[in-house]
This record gives C-alpha cells, structure tokens and sequence, in this order.
C-alpha cells in the first residue's frame, strides 16, 4: 500500500534532484523546464530589476528559432495519406482515406497537429494522455517521471499532478466515479489549501511479496493524510511521448530554447550594459578647479549670464566608444544562435545580404531542410505510431456502423463515375434477364444516358457507407506522412513522368499486372491514380437520338433505379 507521504517523497526527489549524464554534468528536469517557461516568455529567473533598481531588458532570440522549427517541420491533417498494402483494394483505400479525413476534420485533430509542432521546438517534448481513444496535451509542469529513463515504459513511478477547485473535484468526482469524494471535500473546506491537489500515480506498488502494476489516484487536502479516489491494476499508463531531439542519459528531450541558453544569457547581458552606458551618456556634467562654483549650471544659471570664476569650466566627455564592441558582441552571438538552430536568414524567410550569388542561398536553403527534414521523419514516425495504435482504431470503432460520407468536387466526380458503371452493370443484367438477348448500342448508350442524368444532381453527394465497411482495412494499408516538404517541382516532373509512360505504353492502364506496378510507382510519390480516372461524358438522349436521323427507336424498358446516394457493397 503506498501513501500519500511516500507520494510527496517521489515528487520532492524529483523536483530536487540531479542526475549525472557524464562526470561534471548534472541535469534536472524540473530546473530545465522552469527555466525554458522563464526564456521563452521574456523574463528573468532573477526578477525584473538589478540590484541599483534599474528595469532589465529581455533581448530575446529564442521565439524567432522556435518558430522556424515549428514552420520547416510542420505538417497537417491534408499531408496524411493512406497507401494501398499489397493485397489491398485501392479503392477501399480511397473512401478510407476520405473518411478519416473528414473525421479528423470534425474532431479537430488538425488544432492537436499544430499544438504538437508549436511545442516540440520549445520545450524538446511534448507528452499526449489517450482518453477513450482521444488525445488530451499534459502539462510538463504537473508531470513527474523518471528522468533518467529513455522512454516513459520504463519510468517508474509516473505522477500527474491536477490543481482543483471544490466545485471541479465535484463535478469530475462524480463524472469519473471516484471514491471519497465528499469526505475529500469536506476535509478541504476546514484548512486554508488553494485548492485539491489531485495526484493520478501509475507504478508499482509492494503487496504481499507481489509488485502489480497499479493506478492510483489520491487527493491531497492539506493534511497529513490524503484520501484514495481510486485505485485499479492496469496494464499500462495512457501517456504517449514525442520528442524534438534526444540524447542519451535523460528522459526530456533538447529544445530550441534549452539549446539556447548562454547565447541568451550572454546577450542579454551585452544588452543591459549598453543600456545602462546609454543612461550615462546621456548625463551633462562639467568641471572646474575653483571651489567656489557650487551650483548645478543646468538649473543656478541663466541663458546669457557671465560666470566670474579662478579656473575655466569645462564639460566632462561622457561619451560611450564601445558601441561597435557592443554590436560586433551581439552580431557575434546571434551568428552562434543560427549556427545552433539553423536559423539561418534564408529559413527566416529575409532578405539575403546583397551580392549573394542564388546557388549559395539554394545551397543554404537545402541544408538546412535536410535538417530539419531527419528531425521531421523522426517525429513523423512518433505521430505514425500514434495513429497505427490510437487514433485509426478509434476512427474504425466510431464508424463501425452504417454512416455517412459527403463528397463533393473531384470527389463527387469520382464516385458518380463508380455508380453509373456500378448501376450500368446491374441493368444491364436486368435487361438480359427481361428480354433475353443484351441491348444494342442505342439502346445501351440511352440506358447509361439516363441514369447519368439521374446520379449528377447536386454539388455533393451523401454516401451511405455500409456496416463494418472497414472491418479489415488495418492489414491492407501504409501509412505515409508526406507534409509541406515534398517539392512541388518533384512532384510535377512525376505527373508529367506518369503521363509519358501512359503515352508510350497504354496498356499500363489495362494491364492487370502493369496497373498494379503503375500504380504502386505512382503512390511513391503521393499520387494516386484513381484521382486522374478519366470523367465519363455521357451523351444527352438528344445526341444519341441525332446519330440515328432519318429513322425511329423504341424506348427501352429500364427497370426502376435505386435508391440515389445509396453505395453498393460490391463497390
């Protein structure tokens, strides 16, 4: 059994303690992050103002860097492209992909996107807890770990930390189904605590010689006892972990803004000593021998009146010459900053110096995207994993049953042209079956005609997806994070690639086996071929009618059409 002291003992020890990555090198999570809250808001751990009084300024260099490796590692719910795995039905992959899309979209998975990109570059990691299959940000200030530990699976104890008021511990209490939760409150409402500290513990716990694995949840009230809300064994704990850059040794990873530290502290440093030799320059003083001068001249003595003195009166040089020592100092640091973060100009989307040669800046350019491109992969295989094991499940278990899918545009084109040949097929068996012997080519044209007319109606199309529609899909697909950083330029020498093969060779497009590499070629490249089938046009009944000038047809007898907007399972 584990108490509420023994929980405040992990969390003491953690706020307190350091680790030594390597002899003379000491590191402590709690520190780290309170100083990475200091940096990135412009303060200073050791308040506003100095010793004389005097206001210190905050040159801060660390923001423009985070935003950099926000914007060249960014990528969005657009750049998230499900590929066809061998054995698959490309089209299946295609409602799939649309699906999961337009899910995303409702459930505003793009806001968690940016939210992950925003802080990865500022604080090195960024920890998601999975409720019910949804991901909810943690704060790293409440957070205790193992700070030693590679990865979270091997952090023991995990602790978060949960600041409540009585009306909120309520509210969650009684939605989470907690015990002792009035008892809890009570004991609040007789101390002088702010609010109920909530910890949610997850580890091992002693019990009869065993070691489960438990959940915990305890309510410290300010006494020296806290009160168990709950408390299960579970197989794991919910927390999901990305990391900007890591090294060996620690568990949080290394920010833009932990990588800056002494460029900033230096800085700031040359920037105040300017600022306090601007307040001196700005001083009028003057000297003399005689003693008899007394008096302020700013203040005791009038324009134009004649000064009787023994020795001349002379103004005191105050001026500042380390000026261009503070600028070569500051321009000194902030070229340490780039070559840090490479955040170099051409990345911060400014004006390159003049007189430099366009290869040079392509050449700076591509460097430090492949940069930023390996730190982009690795946090694209986090999110990757991310989505394997949470978010599609939870996609597939909330469209489990029949619903509805809107398509309209290329879409809406797409799928028209699926159920006229879908709806094609089936009445043309209809029709064999009626009048034992197939249509002629009016009568099949005048068929395909009218239901054309019948399908495109409308700017958009709801398509009921049948039940279990995606049951097996998780074994027939690959999923690919591609983002703003595939080179439009790359991708349209593959179209115009595609096209040339097309054109050379036909069959690419009927063959069976050739689609099947064409297709896979394609997809390398984010391209998927179902997008370019080309848009039947079918003739209008007047058009065919015309091709038989001079002679009559009989209207064919066309079986009732289904229901509009329904999708066939076959498809």
């Amino acid at each position: 059994m584990i108490a509420l002291k023994d929980i405040k003992e992990e969390i003491d020890n953690f706020n307190n303690n350091y680790i030594e990555i390597v002899p003379g090198f000491e590191f402590n999570q709690k520190e780290t992050i309170n100083k990475i809250y200091f940096y990135f808001n412009s303060q200073f751990e050791s308040g506003e103002f100095d010793d004389q009084g005097d206001k210190k300024y905050f040159y801060n260099i660390n923001r423009t860097s985070c935003d950099v490796g926000t914007k060249a590692t960014d990528f969005d719910t657009k750049d998230i492209n499900i590929q066809t795995a061998g054995g698959g039905n490309p089209l299946t992959t295609w409602f799939f992909e649309r699906d999961l899309k337009f899910w995303m979209k409702d459930q505003k998975f793009g806001k968690v996107l940016n939210r992950i990109f925003h802080e990865l570059p500022i604080f090195g990691s960024v920890i998601l807890k999975i409720i019910d299959g949804k991901p909810y940000f943690v704060d790293l200030r409440n957070f205790v770990n193992d700070q030693a530990a590679d990865t979270l699976d091997q952090s023991d104890p995990i602790i978060e930390i949960h600041n409540y008021t009585s009306s909120e511990f309520r509210r969650i209490g009684k939605e989470k189904k907690w015990d002792n939760v009035n008892e809890a409150i009570s004991a609040f409402r007789e101390g002088n605590e702010d609010y109920i500290i909530v910890y949610e513990r997850y580890g091992e716990i002693e019990e009869d010689e065993k070691y489960p694995y438990k959940r915990i949840i305890m309510a410290d009230v300010g006494r020296e006892d806290g009160f168990i809300l709950k408390e299960e064994e579970v197989d794991g704990h919910p927390y999901r972990e990305i990391h900007w850059q890591k090294i060996p040794g620690r568990w949080l990873g290394i920010g833009r803004v932990e990588i800056l530290f002494d460029p900033q502290i230096r800085i700031n440093e040359i920037s105040n000593q300017e600022s306090k030799s601007s307040y001196w320059s700005t001083l009028r003083l003057w000297q003399t021998r005689d003693e008899g001068i007394n008096k302020n001249l700013l203040t005791d003595v009038e324009n134009g009146e004649v000064l009787s003195v023994e020795s001349e009166i002379s103004q005191v040089d105050m001026a500042d010459r380390n000026l261009a020592y503070y600028n070569q100092e500051i321009t000194r640091w902030l070229r340490n900053r780039d070559e840090l973060t490479m955040s170099y100009d051409v990345m911060r989307g400014e004006r390159l110096p003049s007189g430099t040669p366009l290869g040079s800046a392509q050449l700076a350019a591509g460097m430090a995207g492949s940069y930023f491109d390996q730190i982009r992969e690795n946090i694209g295989l986090d999110i990757e994993d991310l989505f394997y094991k949470i978010i599609i499940p939870q996609f597939q278990k909330e469209n489990k049953a029949e619903h509805i899918l809107r398509l309209a545009g290329e879409d809406l084109d797409k799928i028209n042209n699926l159920i006229i040949e879908s709806r094609t097929k089936d009445k043309l068996f209809e029709f064999l079956a009626k009048e034992k012997k197939l249509p002629n080519i009016i009568q099949f044209e005048l068929m395909k005609s009218i239901l054309a007319e019948q399908v495109k109606k409308g700017k958009e199309k709801m398509i009921t997806m049948p039940d279990s529609f995606y049951k097996n899909i998780e074994y027939k697909i690959d999923l690919t994070i591609v983002g703003e950083s595939l080179d439009i330029r790359i991708k349209a020498a593959n179209l115009f690639a595609a096209l040339q093969a097309v054109t050379a060779d036909p069959t690419l497009l009927t063959d069976p086996t050739k689609r099947k590499f064409f297709t896979a070629w394609l997809e390398q490249g984010n391209i998927s071929l179902i997008d370019f089938e080309p848009e039947i046009k079918q003739p209008s009944i007047q058009e065919i009618v015309a091709k038989r000038a001079g002679g009559g047809i009989s209207k064919p007898t066309i079986p009732a059409i289904p229901v509009a907007g329904t999708m066939q399972a076959t498809l």
